[in-house]
């Protein structure tokens, strides 16, 4: 089988670093590649820029190209109502998109994906792994749970520059010491053993 090139929109920059990471472990146990289109994924900096073009998404598929959408569920009740919401599919027709828009949806927040390969996390914050979830699905804001242990616990100069100051909602580093430990240390698969949202996700990269 031939590659299957792939556009590949994402809320922020931690989430292209997972996405790279979920494709390259997808490639790694398929023959077929899946490969991102030259300057993809684009971040879309949030939801919204995301939610208005999802009649592109399905325009695109139509014509033939795949689509990689990972998104946060955030506050929404479960990925299908955000689905159907953000889709505009109506209440008594079933939310099943064409498999060429593969749209994934985070539990609650990519921030619970990175957690989910606790061991490694743990280790590479340097801060013991007791104190993060080990279901970070169930968390209600993974994003906060993971500052609010920083706060308590982390006593380095990098936590530090990893804490919002002023209105900020993330330090100056936040960003930067995610995307490097995604880089270099998160393992999907392992991840995924603590994440059904994330398990879900690689199981639907498989089927392309």
């Amino acid at each position: 089988m031939t590659d299957v090139y792939c556009f590949a929109f994402v809320e922020d920059t931690p989430s292209a670093a997972v996405a790279d990471k979920l494709v390259a472990a997808r490639n790694a146990r398929l023959e077929h590649r899946l490969v991102f289109q030259k300057g993809f994924p684009a971040v879309m900096r949030g939801f919204g820029a995301i939610k208005s073009k999802c009649r592109t998404f399905l325009s695109m598929a139509k014509a033939g190209s795949h689509t990689f959408v990972l998104t946060d569920l955030d506050k929404a009740q479960c990925p299908c109502s955000l689905i159907r919401d953000w889709f505009a599919i109506p209440r008594e027709i079933p939310v099943d998109l064409p498999p060429q828009c593969i749209f994934r949806v985070a539990v609650r927040e990519v921030e619970s994906w990175v957690l989910a390969d606790h061991e490694a996390w743990a280790a590479y914050i340097k801060i013991p792994g007791d104190n993060f979830s080990k279901t970070p699905d169930q968390l209600d804001d993974p994003k906060q749970h993971l500052l609010t242990v920083i706060r308590r616990k982390g006593k380095k100069k990098i936590h530090q520059e990893m804490l919002p100051k002023g209105a900020a909602h993330i330090g100056p580093l936040y960003n930067e010491v995610l995307c490097e430990f995604i880089n270099t240390s998160w393992q999907p698969e392992r991840a995924a053993e603590n994440s059904p949202s994330l398990d879900r996700a690689l199981k639907a990269l498989m089927k392309i």
